[in-house]
């Protein structure tokens, strides 16, 4: 379709999604926005993806709070670090649950060593690693939660002992998985905890008042929050929309504070909103671990075959309408570095804006003899991705390139958003469409989760050189020396090819006159409503 004749088509479907909208009123001092899926999980201890980040986020509360990219107090009033950068000594502010119950340093105890208890499984144990004997505990080298170096001393002081000084592990403390659990709530409804609106409390901004799966999330503002003063919302609406173009028209009609404008429709509403960028880069994640059916996922020359097939910069422009960058690396280019963003440092373009079609083609020459296989057209690979029509685009783009540049088969198996998180966790893929936010700001968040032993990793991937990077990394005290090993750890990845880059992520978001305050994090949430406002 020619892109004239694409545009055109746009912009009618637009107009019938306008006229077919149905009208929803916002309450006052309400603020009303969407979400393209059902929200993962709840549970502090076992999210693992950003909507749940970003609902999340309103709900509870953990040690600090990032606002605007400042780190702020949160439950701790205060903190104190000692002198030799291992010992973290909290005092918790006087705070209450949404039940009336006091907030206590015994509740953040419970809720660190519950995300790194093996039984609660949580994808986001690693995180904790830092903290002395966390790493041991979860992995079952030590049955005893006793051994983990987290401390409520008394009721209002926390202190964590960590393995080595780390700077940035205290705004990592305000990521969702280091929230406060009460344990009496976890107990009492075990599995079913933080399902639903009545199965958790909060000691949050806001309180989870309705949920209705697969259609909204109620929030409203919660009375015993300390902060409550300066919380201006009386509730949150989040809607569950899965069609792009539907929200958009919402937005239109004035039932949508703000929405994220659907990359098919980028250029027509770029003089109306500015493209930031949220944090987030793509990739190709190829699983790697040995497959009979398909030794060629884990051949390294077959794996950089298809990263130099791709034509990065053709790509966003067709798949995103030039909305998203091409990413040349892994590592995120505007994350700090040692005193300047990480990519003026450390510059690297790995790979260039165009396809390298013939060193493809050599590659991928060395690994059809490495497999004595005759014929491209005999290598078929399936790729995962999301079934909404934005990641539809961008699969048939890839595939268009790959099986014109290798001559091999490309297959896209479109999923909803839970089964394509649920098939990545058990290792149930050939290549799937994967995306990191950083936690912190610093490389170390990219390169931590391809650790051979992360709970985040379900590549298969385990190379030593690249753990001994990352390793060394993290007890190295130079900074000079710790920033070389994160990028000898980056040009490991790339090298191993099992990460492909393919695009940096802008948005372009609309926001309504009456919206103020709404913040757009580099880190953890999507979007940051807690301090926003809406005038009606």
């Amino acid at each position: 379709m020619k892109r004239r004749n694409a545009i055109a088509l746009a912009a009618i479907c637009l107009l019938a999604a306008l006229a077919a909208a149905p009208i929803f009123a916002a309450p006052k001092n309400t603020l009303v926005f969407s979400m393209d899926s059902e929200i993962p999980a709840l549970d502090p201890q076992k999210a693992n993806a950003a909507p749940s980040f970003t609902v999340g986020n309103g709900l509870f509360e953990a040690l600090v709070r990032t606002v605007d990219g400042k780190v702020t107090p949160g439950m701790a009033k205060e903190w104190t670090t000692s002198a030799d950068g291992k010992t973290l000594t909290f005092k918790l502010r006087d705070a209450k649950w949404s039940d009336g119950k006091p907030v206590t340093a015994q509740d953040f105890e419970y809720g660190i060593k519950r995300l790194l208890d093996p039984k609660t499984a949580s994808e986001y144990a690693f995180a904790a690693y830092y903290i002395k004997g966390a790493e041991d505990y979860n992995l079952g080298k030590n049955a005893s939660a006793d051994s983990v170096g987290v401390k409520a001393t008394d009721a209002k002081t926390l202190v964590i002992s960590l393995k080595n000084p780390t700077p940035y592990f205290i705004a990592y403390l305000g990521a969702l998985s280091f929230m406060p659990a009460r344990k009496d709530i976890v107990e009492k409804y075990g599995e079913r905890y933080a399902t639903s609106a009545d199965t958790a409390v909060y000691n949050g901004p806001f309180i989870l008042k309705e949920w209705k799966n697969e259609q909204s999330k109620k929030l409203v503002k919660n009375p015993n929050y300390w902060n409550k003063a300066a919380i201006k919302l009386e509730a949150v609406e989040i809607l569950q929309i899965s069609d792009p173009g539907t929200a958009l028209a919402m937005y239109e009609n004035g039932e949508l504070d703000f929405v994220e404008v659907p990359t098919n429709l980028f250029k027509q509403y770029e003089a109306k909103a500015n493209a930031y960028f949220n944090g987030a880069d793509d990739f190709i994640k190829v699983q790697v671990q040995p497959n009979p059916a398909k030794p060629w996922l884990a051949n390294q020359n077959f794996r950089k075959a298809l990263g130099l097939a791709i034509d990065r910069e053709s790509y966003c422009n067709i798949a995103t309408k030039g909305l998203y960058v091409p990413a040349t690396r892994y590592v995120l280019p505007i994350v700090m570095g040692l005193k300047k963003h990480y990519a003026e440092e450390y510059p690297l373009d790995y790979y260039g804006l165009k396809a390298d079609t013939a060193k493809a083609k050599d590659y991928l020459k060395k690994a059809l003899a490495e497999l004595k296989i005759d014929s491209p057209d005999k290598i078929s690979v399936e790729y995962l991705i999301q079934d909404n029509e934005e990641c539809r685009l961008m699969a048939e783009t890839l595939q268009q390139q790959v099986e014109k540049n290798l001559g091999i088969r490309f297959t896209i198996k479109l999923v909803p958003r839970k089964q394509r998180t649920a098939m990545e966790q058990s290792h149930d893929y050939d290549l799937v469409y994967g995306g990191w936010m950083p936690d912190y700001d610093d490389p170390m968040t990219y390169m931590e989760i391809w650790l051979g032993d992360s709970s985040q990793n379900n590549s298969g991937y385990a190379s030593a050189a690249f753990d001994g990077y990352v390793k060394g990394a993290l007890v190295e005290k130079d900074p000079k020396k710790r920033m070389d090993m994160l990028f000898n750890a980056e040009k490991t990845l790339l090298g191993d090819a099992v990460c492909i880059p393919l695009q940096i992520r802008r948005k372009v978001v609309l926001e309504s006159k009456q919206l103020s305050g709404l913040s757009k994090p580099l880190i953890g949430a999507v979007y940051d409503y807690v301090y926003a406002s809406v005038k009606r």
